[in-house]
């Protein structure tokens, strides 16, 4: 909105023959006219979106040539993410451990002969660690499939045997999807995870004469999931610059109750790129492939073909992650096109909701999930955007 407020003029005129001081017309100076003025003001109301311009005419419609210009739709963009992990784990193990006594009850001296591994091939699991606790009742083995001897010995039986095998595979396959709309030139964030506490400090009393202080501890909370940051800027020629910050984080399994405060697998991209509208640019990604083994052996005897595994504990691993991350920007100008992207995504989360509907139950009477009210206006097809992820195959089931 524009308020405008001419500014006064000053006229300009001839003295009037014989004036006051008798002089002609023709000597009589001219008065010099004012000059024009070149300045102006400009005042915002931010309660009002307005703007107070006080200036000459020629200069008002110059600066409304320029606040036409300025005053338009901005254009938006959505930026869609693809984050793409592949996890492939695969773990073989192998052990055999055995022990003996050598003598009998009326030898003066008895002999002791056999394995002792401690090594990943026996699972962590000694031997003499499971005798002892078969003695007292508590005994526990490694995962897999164990194959144990004992001998009886005056009535008691002593484990003498232990053989085991292992193979463990574990895939994994996680695809993130976060979308983002935010104005051009304008910096927009998104997080989807947890907020987890991290111990950063203790004080306690333990040793000290002095309690007048109570024991305390400083926990900080990190965001720990997933994070876009991004700002785009719409160029001329129709491409898109991109500053992003992309982090994907989760917390170890079994570190949830460390002293130390959980670990934390963390995944951060930060770049800048030029993409044009419309087109999926790769931002990096991890390609990673390991190998481990362990082994544990009696020296010589273990090397030998076939009979040297009675003598050995061996464990091989192998790890491959596939990490890539990629990205779309779609630049968005008019009414037409933000509405065919809201209403995409909204008939899609409907439709999910009918798909999730509960089965009628006569004993558990409650037959009905809340579902989004359905948009009778359809707008405008927009031809230039399709979903970066594919739509979901099920056909929703009419619900009333």
């Amino acid at each position: 909105m524009l308020l405008a407020q001419p500014s006064p003029l000053t006229a300009s005129g001839l003295s009037s023959p014989g004036a006051g001081t008798g002089t002609s017309a023709s000597n009589a100076p001219i008065t010099p006219s004012a000059q024009p003025s070149t300045g102006g003001q400009i005042q915002a109301d931010p309660a009002t979106n307005s703007l107070i311009i006080t200036a000459p005419e020629p200069q008002y419609r110059q600066l409304r040539a320029v606040i036409d210009q300025l005053d338009g739709r901005r254009a938006q963009v959505l930026v869609e993410s693809l984050i793409v992990e592949v996890n492939a784990d695969k773990a073989a193990e192998f052990g055999i451990q055995w022990q003996n006594i050598l003598g009998t009850s009326n030898s003066s001296v008895i002999g002791f002969l056999g394995t002792n591994f401690r090594g990943s091939g026996t699972g962590g699991a000694n031997i003499i660690d499971l005798a002892i606790g078969a003695a007292t009742g508590e005994v526990r083995p490694a995962p897999g499939v164990n194959i144990a001897a004992a001998r009886n010995i005056n009535g008691t039986f002593v484990l003498g045997l232990l053989a085991r095998f292992l193979e463990a595979n574990t895939d994994a396959n996680v695809l993130s999807t976060p979308n983002l709309l935010t104005l051009d030139n304008e910096e927009a964030k998104i997080v989807i995870g947890q907020n987890v506490p991290f111990v950063t400090g203790q004080f306690t009393n333990t040793g000290t004469s002095n309690s007048s202080v109570n024991p305390f501890q400083t926990i900080e909370r990190r965001d720990v999931g997933l994070t876009l940051r991004v700002k785009p800027q719409i160029n001329e020629n129709g491409t898109v610059r991109l500053t992003i910050y992309q982090e994907a984080s989760s917390v170890q399994p079994g570190t949830e109750r460390d002293t130390n405060g959980p670990t934390t697998n963390k995944r951060t991209i930060e770049s800048n790129v030029l993409v044009d509208d419309g087109s999926v640019v790769v931002l990096g990604g991890l390609l990673e492939d390991r190998y481990g083994g362990n082994q544990e052996k009696i020296p010589g005897v273990g090397d030998v073909p076939v009979l040297g595994n009675l003598f050995k504990s061996e464990a091989r691993r192998r790890t491959k992650s596939n990490l890539m991350v990629f990205l779309r920007p779609v630049v968005i100008r008019d009414t037409s096109a933000s509405d065919a992207v809201s209403i995409d995504r909204y008939d899609l989360m409907r439709t999910k909701q009918q798909n999730t509907q509960p089965a009628n139950s006569v004993i558990v009477p409650v037959n009905q999930a809340p579902i989004m009210p359905e948009i009778t206006t359809v707008p405008p097809p927009l031809d230039t955007w399709k979903p970066l992820s594919p739509p979901p195959a099920t056909t929703a089931p009419s619900v009333r």
